[in-house]
């Protein structure tokens, strides 16, 4: 299936996607994406275990006092992970509220926008109002995802830890 369904969801990470979301780590792997291979990479090792980080992550348990709770989600299409989002309760000095990326194998399709909107929801359910994004400067595809919803360019940001010039938006929701 090469376009969205009527209607793609974000969903609790969870068992029965297992083998779906496994795909969705190799799909970095086969691009070279080190940045997110790494970021996902664990949940080969094990999924379970994955899981239940995912779901601490979420509700203020086995955290250091520095971390910032996360709402990890996934968003599936046919039964297939084709993106994930993270909402963070509050926002980090540079990636925002809310990050996302959605496969490789699905990019350039429509995807960004639908889970945008609909993490965007989710962060409304969470009681955030005014919602911070980023993304790369060079990353003109998410630009005007953020600005087709509403974000405003606020200024840029640099990123020293990553060593990336990023666009700053706000979006009121």
């Amino acid at each position: 299936q090469m376009t969205p369904s009527i209607n793609p969801v974000l969903v609790e990470p969870n068992m029965k996607y297992q083998k779906s979301f496994e795909n969705y780590v190799l799909s970095y792997q086969r691009i070279n994406d080190q940045h997110y291979y790494d970021k996902y990479k664990r949940a080969l090792e094990n999924f379970s275990e994955y899981i239940q980080y995912l779901h601490d992550g979420s509700i203020r348990i086995n955290q250091k006092p520095t971390e910032i709770f996360t709402s990890t989600f996934w968003f599936i299409d046919d039964d297939e992970v084709v993106g994930v989002a993270r909402i963070r309760h509050q926002a980090d000095a540079y990636g925002g509220h809310i990050g996302y990326d959605i496969s490789p194998e699905y990019r350039n399709k429509g995807y960004g926008q639908l889970i945008l909107k609909a993490a965007l929801s989710k962060a409304i359910d969470i009681g955030i109002r005014e919602v911070i994004l980023t993304c790369s400067v060079d990353n003109v595809a998410s630009r005007i995802i953020i600005e087709k919803c509403h974000g405003v360019f606020t200024g840029i940001v640099h990123d020293e830890e990553e060593n990336e010039v990023l666009n700053q938006f706000i979006i009121r929701i």
